[in-house]
């Protein structure tokens, strides 16, 4: 890559975010549970409708299925599609790459492995960052939040994002009281904000529950900011300084 090339993809990347990023626009969030004991297997239609939902309103998604990792320890760094991901192993117990039906009934939403953690409350379970920002991410979770028969008020999993400028917490189980969520539940989140971007996300264990909770994740899908379209270079200017470098590259 030439010192021009770096400078004006610099630019241009810079001139988008702040013409695409400064819009005030809470994230979208898709959401299913089916609320029943999958762990043995069986359909979950109603995350499915909710995955299905999120990418249609996604566009061109990537898929981190986990399936082709080693068993064990999760990897500091791998690859959704062409997105880099850093991993970042925050769990009290473990966080590994499991097979099969796990601790507390995690299991595989498809294929044959998925990421597995295990964690006290009040902490997190791991982080994952991205090397660009994410118009989108989604992903697949089993056994979460399912403190049955404890009573009173408490909070479910949550779901920290970092983004382009500040970032949100989210309820991993839209809110629903944990005391009617059942053991080895299959669930989907999603999670679309085009105008504050995704870099990572974190997922925690709250202070405020009874005790430690097993979850496995899976289907890990990203969705990365578009390029700006001819229309969008148009609108800032740069399109016909870059057609002139264009030019003067092919004389």
């Amino acid at each position: 890559m030439n010192v021009w090339s770096s400078l004006v993809r610099t630019t241009l990347a810079g001139a988008c975010m702040a013409a695409t990023f400064n819009a005030a626009a809470a994230p979208v969030v898709y959401f299913g549970l089916d609320n029943l004991n999958l762990s043995a297997g069986g359909a979950a239609p109603n995350a499915a409708a909710a995955a299905a939902a999120f990418a249609a309103a996604a566009g061109p998604l990537a898929t981190q299925n986990f399936d082709a990792m080693s068993l064990g320890a999760v990897p500091p760094g791998f690859n959704i599609g062409t997105v880099a991901a850093t991993y970042t192993d925050s769990a009290s117990d473990y966080s590994r790459i499991s097979a099969g039906v796990g601790t507390f009934s995690t299991f595989p939403i498809s294929g044959a492995q998925y990421l597995e953690a295990l964690t006290n409350s009040g902490s997190t379970y791991f982080s994952i960052s991205f090397d660009r920002p994410l118009s989108a991410l989604g992903f697949y979770i089993t056994d979460a939040s399912d403190w049955i028969g404890t009573g009173g008020s408490i909070p479910n999993l949550s779901v920290a994002l970092s983004q382009v400028s500040g970032g949100s917490v989210l309820q991993l189980m839209g809110g629903l009281d944990p005391n009617t969520v059942v053991n080895g539940n299959a669930a989907f989140f999603g999670v679309i904000d085009t105008a504050n971007p995704i870099t990572g996300f974190s997922i925690s264990n709250p202070a405020g529950v009874p005790d430690k909770d097993a979850i496995g994740l899976d289907n890990l899908q990203v969705a990365v900011v578009p390029l700006p379209s001819t229309a969008a270079l148009l609108a800032l200017g740069l399109l016909p300084f870059a057609r002139s470098r264009r030019g003067a590259r092919a004389g």
